[in-house]
C-alpha cells in the first residue's frame, strides 16, 4: 500500500498484480474501495514431486500399484490434457511410462493421446510442450480428433451417446493424467473429464454439452453432488473403462501440492477435497466491480477460455455490477464458432435464442455461459485483441486495468466497492452467510 497526495488530500492506494500471459499487469486501486483481494490459500509445493508421483503410483487410491495392473501384450492408452491446461504432463508421463514398462508393457504397445476434445490439433512444438521432448521422440503421441475415427460404445442413463477415440476403445488398459481445479460446469476438472470431452466425438460432446444441460441450476463451479453434467461424465468414464488416473492439485504458483492416483472416482474425490482447501475463499459482500485475471498462461491464451475468469468474478458481483477480466489472448478468440454465435447479437437474450434455435453448434456452451454472465453484469475486457472483435462479444474493450476501472467508476461512482480475484478460475469465491 502507498499514499498518493492530491492537493490537500492524502489517498491510500493498493497496488495489485494480475497474471497476464507469462507476466503481470499492475494497477493501483484506492484502498477505501477494496472489499478484498482474493487469492488462493498459500499451500507449500511438494519438496520432491518426483518422489511423491512414484509413491502415488505404487500406493494408489483403491487400486493395486499401476505396474501390477498391466502385463506384457497389453495395449495401453495414456490420455493427457492439452496445452490449454496447466497440468504438468511432461513431469507425470515419465513416471507413468516407467511403471507401465516395469509391468511388462512393450513400448510399441503404448499410445499417448493428447485429449483435445473439440480444441484444435496441436503443432509438433506444442505437443513437445505438453509431453516433453524425450517422450515425444520415444513414444507414439497423437492428438485426438473429434471428427476422426471414433466408436460408439454405449449410452448413459440420460441417453447421451458414449463415442470415443478408437485407439482408446481398442486399448486393454486406459490411464489418464489430469489437473483438478474449479470448473464452471463440471464442478471440478480432472478425473472423468479425460474421457468426456477429452477423447469423445463431436456428436457425443454436443449431446452432453446441450443448452438444457448447461442451464441446469447445479451445473456450476464447485458443485458435484446433483450436477448432471458431472454425473453423466462419470457414467461415460465407466462405460469407456477408464482404469487408472494420475491427477494433480497445484498451488497458485502452478506448483504440485498433491498427487492423486488410482480409481478415477475415489482418487478424484480425494483431490477435490484438497483443492477446495486451497481455492475456496470467503468474501463478505458482493461488489459493484470485480476484477479478475484468467490465471495467466496457458489458460488466458484465448478469449474462449477467458469466460472462466469472467464467471469467477461474476460470482462475487452484484446484479448490475461490472466485471473486468484481464486476459492476454495471445492465440486470439478461440474457436471461430464462438465468435460467430455472439457476433451481431444485440443482447444476451438474443444469444440464448440463437443457441436454442440452432443447436447443436460448436462452442455454444461457452457462449451460453458468457450470455448468462452478461444478463447479470456488464463486462470490460483488458486483452491484446482488436477492440471491434471484443465489442462483437457484447464486451467493452479497454487497454489497461486503469482505463477499465475509470469506465466502471463512471457507471458506479467513485465510492464503488471492488473485489479483486487474482487467479480467476483457480479461485472459488464463496459469499459469507450473514
Amino acid at each position: 500500500m502507498r499514499r498518493v497526495i492530491r492537493g490537500e488530500e492524502e489517498e491510500k492506494v493498493m497496488k495489485v498484480k494480475l497474471p497476464y500471459g507469462k507476466g503481470y499487469l499492475a494497477a493501483e486501486i484506492p484502498d477505501e474501495n477494496i472489499i478484498k483481494v482474493l487469492t488462493a490459500r498459500d499451500y507449500e509445493a511438494l519438496k520432491n514431486p518426483d518422489e511423491e508421483i512414484e509413491r502415488s503410483l505404487k500406493e494408489p487410491i483403491d487400486k493395486d500399484p499401476l505396474r501390477d495392473l498391466v502385463k506384457p501384450g497389453m495395449k495401453v492408452a495414456v490420455i493427457t490434457t492439452d496445452n490449454t491446461r496447466a497440468c504438468p504432463d511432461d513431469v507425470l508421463l515419465p513416471h507413468i511410462l516407467r511403471e507401465l514398462r516395469a509391468g511388462g508393457v512393450w513400448k510399441d504397445d503404448i499410445t499417448i493421446i493428447i485429449g483435445t476434445g473439440l480444441h484444435r490439433k496441436l503443432t509438433r512444438e506444442e505437443m513437445e510442450e505438453v509431453v516433453g521432448k524425450e517422450v515425444l521422440q520415444s513414444y507414439r503421441v497423437l492428438c485426438h480428433d473429434a471428427d476422426g475415427d471414433c466408436v460408439k460404445i454405449g449410452e448413459t442413463s440420460r441417453g447421451n451417446p458414449v463415442e470415443i477415440n478408437r485407439r482408446v476403445y481398442e486399448a486393454d488398459f486406459i490411464v489418464s493424467t489430469g489437473f483438478i481445479e474449479p470448473h464452471f460446469f463440471a464442478g471440478f476438472s480432472g478425473g472423468r473429464k479425460l474421457i468426456m470431452p477429452a477423447v469423445s466425438s463431436r456428436r457425443a460432446i454436443y449431446e452432453h454439452h446441450s443448452f438444457e444441460m448447461i442451464d441446469h441450476p447445479k451445473v456450476r463451479t464447485g458443485i458435484l453432488e446433483g450436477n448432471p453434467f458431472h454425473e453423466d461424465m462419470v457414467e461415460q468414464a465407466e462405460i469407456a473403462g477408464l482404469d487408472f488416473i494420475v491427477n494433480v492439485v497445484l498451488n497458485r504458483f502452478k506448483e504440485i501440492v498433491g498427487v492423486f492416483s488410482g480409481d478415477f472416482r475415489k482418487a478424484h474425490e480425494e483431490g477435490v477435497k484438497l483443492d477446495r482447501e486451497i481455492v475456496e475463499v470467503e468474501v463478505e459482500e458482493e461488489a459493484d466491480i470485480a476484477i479478475a485475471s484468467n490465471s495467466g498462461y496457458p489458460l488466458d491464451r484465448d478469449f474462449y477460455q477467458a469466460v472462466k475468469g469472467m464467471d469467477s468474478a461474476s460470482s462475487v458481483t452484484k446484479e448490475g455490477g461490472t466485471v473486468i477480466v484481464v486476459s492476454e489472448c495471445i492465440d486470439g478468440i478461440g474457436p471461430k464458432s464462438f465468435y460467430e454465435i455472439h457476433k451481431g447479437a444485440k443482447s444476451p437474450d438474443e444469444v440464448y435464442e440463437r443457441i436454442k434455435r440452432n443447436q447443436p453448434i460448436e462452442s455454444q456452451w461457452q457462449n451460453q455461459i458468457l450470455a448468462r454472465i452478461q444478463k447479470k453484469n456488464e463486462i470490460i475486457a483488458v486483452t491484446s485483441l482488436e477492440d471491434e472483435i471484443v465489442r462483437d462479444f457484447l464486451v467493452t474493450p479497454a487497454r489497461s486495468i486503469e482505463e477499465a476501472l475509470e469506465m466502471a467508476f463512471e457507471k458506479h461512482g467513485r465510492d464503488a466497492r471492488i473485489t479483486v480475484v487474482t487467479e480467476g478460475p483457480f479461485i472459488m469465491p464463496v459469499l459469507k452467510r450473514r
